[in-house]
C-alpha cells in the first residue's frame, strides 16, 4: 500500500458522518478527503483501470466526483480518485502501486482542491474506511508526511523493514549515533539500534 500523495497531506474531511459543507446537513461521507502537499496522486495499489472520465449529467450520481479514475486493485477492492483536475491513466489499461493517476483538483461537487479517496467491495459495492486502509487516523486535521526521504534508497527487499525502524525511532538516519544508508555501520551504532529495538518491543 502506498499513500496517493508522496510529498504529504492533510485531512480535509474524514469518512463517516459529518455535516456536509454545501448543505449544513449531517451526511454519510463514502471516503476520506485529503489536501495533498504536492497535486500528483499516486496510485496506492496496482490494478486494472476501469474508468477514467467526468460525468456532467447530474442525473447520474457520479457526477459529484467530477473527474475521476477507478481501479480494481491487486488486493480485490474497487479505488477511487475523485475530483481531479487531469486524468493520466487510462480505461483499459494497467497501473502500477505509485504510478501517477492524475493531478489533484475541483471537479465535481467541491468546496476547494482536494482528492476524495474512496475503497468500496467489489462483492456488495459497500464502502470500507479508508484511513484504516491507509493506516492513518481518520481525523480531520491529521497531517502525514513521509518518515525520512532516505528511506527510498532502501534496497526494494528491505523498504518495508527500513520503513518500520524509521516510524519506531530505531533509525533516525544520518547522525553520530545512527545508521546512514549507503554508508558503513559501526558497531556502537549497531547497539544503539538494538537498544532501542528492545524498548520498542
Amino acid at each position: 500500500m502506498k499513500m496517493p500523495f508522496k510529498s504529504g497531506f492533510r485531512v480535509s474531511s474524514p469518512y463517516g458522518w459529518r455535516i456536509d459543507p454545501l448543505t449544513g446537513e449531517r451526511a454519510w461521507h463514502s471516503g476520506i478527503d485529503l489536501v495533498g502537499a504536492d497535486r500528483d496522486v499516486l496510485a496506492a495499489v496496482g490494478g486494472s483501470v476501469l474508468k477514467s472520465r467526468i460525468v456532467t449529467d447530474r442525473t447520474d450520481a457520479t457526477w459529484e466526483w467530477g473527474n475521476y479514475v477507478s481501479v480494481f486493485g491487486d488486493d480485490g477492492r474497487i479505488y477511487y480518485y475523485c475530483h481531479l483536475a487531469e486524468r493520466t491513466a487510462e480505461a483499459g489499461g494497467r497501473i502500477e502501486v505509485g504510478q501517477r493517476v492524475g493531478i489533484e483538483g475541483a471537479t465535481g461537487r467541491v468546496t476547494g482542491v482536494h482528492l476524495h479517496f474512496e475503497v468500496r467491495n467489489p462483492s456488495n459495492y459497500g464502502t470500507q474506511d479508508p484511513a484504516e486502509i491507509l493506516g492513518i487516523p481518520n481525523e480531520s486535521g491529521y497531517v502525514w508526511k513521509p518518515v525520512a526521504p532516505y528511506i527510498e534508497q532502501a534496497s526494494p527487499w528491505a523498504a518495508d523493514a527500513v520503513a518500520w525502524a524509521v516510524e519506531k525511532g530505531i533509525l533516525k538516519g544520518r547522525g553520530g549515533d545512527d545508521y546512514a544508508l549507503q554508508e558503513p555501520i559501526t558497531r556502537e551504532e549497531i547497539c544503539v539500534m538494538l537498544h532501542r529495538c528492545r524498548e520498542v518491543l
